[in-house]
């Protein structure tokens, strides 16, 4: 059966919070789980670790074609991986890329995908790749968005913010569960607790308390000034930088707001995302 549950987004909107819930949820018992061990309970989708378990050729030299031949293999080799369930994080399409699946079918269960208020995520994006307000919002609406390998990481490909969300909610091949990060902000009881459910989990109240706390901005924050974070932007002076929402009425012009909402407005709308007046 297959085993891999995606943990979809695009990125800074709240992927890694999600994952901390989950990990602290199934493993943290007492002991809430360290931010650097969130790979050792849930896969990087675009990890070179898992290319270089089933080629004898080195990743790091070979071509987007040739890493895209590789990805089928690499997926399924991370569903191999034990029993249970498998949590893999991914910013990718779902789509194709020369040919290929991003994200593999065969050996999916199902996925969450987490969303946030375009409004808010530019400001999260600007400061992670070390971009103006200006450029993150050409960054955000580029059609053609992706990061380049890097020393651990193959490219990954998320388009838009509005492509991103509309290839993981509209009719995907397999079971998605949506969360809105402001829902996760506002009640997170009532929204991990739906999605744990999705999985077909026999929740347990008092573990998910537990791993709310555990998993809090405040903790997860003083987690990574205690003992860093590896998935720490060079650009940003912290990956948890604050947390809230609607922090855009005071960081954008009004220009800035129309120029995101001009190109992303039906999702937008759709998602309950577009301001009173607009």
């Amino acid at each position: 059966m297959p085993s891999i549950v995606w943990i979809a987004s695009y990125p800074k909107s709240g992927n890694t919070w999600v994952r901390m819930l989950l990990n602290n949820y199934f493993l943290g018992g007492e002991n809430r789980q360290d931010l650097n061990s969130l790979d050792l309970s849930t896969f990087g989708g675009s990890s070179k670790s898992s290319y270089r378990a089933v080629t004898d050729e080195d990743v790091d030299k070979l071509t987007d074609p040739d890493i895209m031949k590789l990805t089928p293999k690499a997926h399924a080799f991370i569903a191999s991986r034990g029993a249970g369930l498998k949590f893999v994080k991914t910013h990718n399409l779902l789509n194709t890329l020369h040919g290929v699946p991003l994200i593999t079918p065969e050996v999916t269960r199902s996925a969450f995908y987490i969303l946030r208020n375009p409004l808010d995520t530019v400001i999260s994006v600007a400061d992670h790749f070390g971009l103006s307000l200006d450029q993150a919002i050409e960054f955000m609406n580029n059609q053609s968005g992706s990061t380049a390998p890097n020393e651990t990481m193959v490219r990954q490909v998320f388009s838009s913010w509005a492509n991103n969300i509309a290839s993981w909610t509209q009719r995907p091949p397999f079971p998605v569960w949506v969360i809105r990060y402001e829902d996760l902000h506002a009640d997170p009881t009532k929204t991990m607790g739906n999605a744990l459910k999705f999985l077909g989990v026999n929740l347990d109240e008092k573990m998910l308390q537990r791993a709310i706390r555990q998993s809090s901005f405040k903790s997860l924050k003083a987690m990574e000034k205690k003992d860093g974070f590896a998935e720490r932007s060079q650009h940003s002076k912290s990956f948890f930088r604050s947390g809230k929402t609607g922090q855009w009425r005071s960081k954008l012009t009004s220009e800035q707001v129309d120029r995101i909402i001009s190109t992303n407005r039906p999702l937008m709308q759709h998602f309950g995302y577009l301001p009173e007046g607009y």
